[in-house]
């Protein structure tokens, strides 16, 4: 099996975009040392594009006992919460559950010099699980393509998430 070079997740609902750093330890995790991207829903494709690929760029494998030490230090647990309280206060959300509504997720990984663009099927309020396994549903594009076309084919992910709420 071939290494995973890169991990990121991206979130689009009607108003904004959210594409978080995943760093590689033991699980994938939110990256606290990474700034997230936010960008307003009317972004072009070349800033999306730009946006997942300064993502990608960041990501980074740690040792299981790094993971383990970040992990139970709380800094990853930390950094999300408040994440989630800077979107709500920025975009005017008073819960969690509002904000979350129609939210949709694609996972994507840089692997071999292709990114892969996965949409979920939105479960819960935070929960998400991928559409299918090597399935019609997933994007495949090479890592030269421009930022335009990349931020295009995010765009085209996030149209092939289903949901449940």
């Amino acid at each position: 099996m071939e290494k995973i070079d890169a991990v990121a997740n991206a979130y689009f609902n009607k108003d904004f975009f959210y594409i978080c750093t995943m760093s590689q330890g033991i699980l994938d995790y939110v990256d606290p040392d990474v700034a997230p991207h936010y960008l307003e829903s009317g972004v072009n494709d070349a800033e999306l594009g730009e946006a997942l690929r300064s993502a990608l760029r960041e990501s980074k494998c740690v040792s299981a006992e790094d993971f383990q030490n970040l992990f139970k230090s709380g800094v990853i647990q930390n950094a999300e919460r408040e994440r989630v309280e800077w979107a709500m206060a920025r975009y005017g959300y008073k819960t969690k559950r509002a904000m979350y509504k129609d939210m949709r997720c694609c996972w994507i990984k840089f692997q071999g010099g292709v990114v892969e663009i996965k949409p979920t099927f939105h479960k819960s309020m935070d929960c998400y699980t991928g559409l299918s396994n090597g399935g019609p549903g997933i994007i495949h594009v090479r890592d030269a393509v421009s930022d335009a076309e990349l931020g295009a084919a995010l765009r085209e992910g996030f149209g092939r998430c289903a949901g449940a709420i």
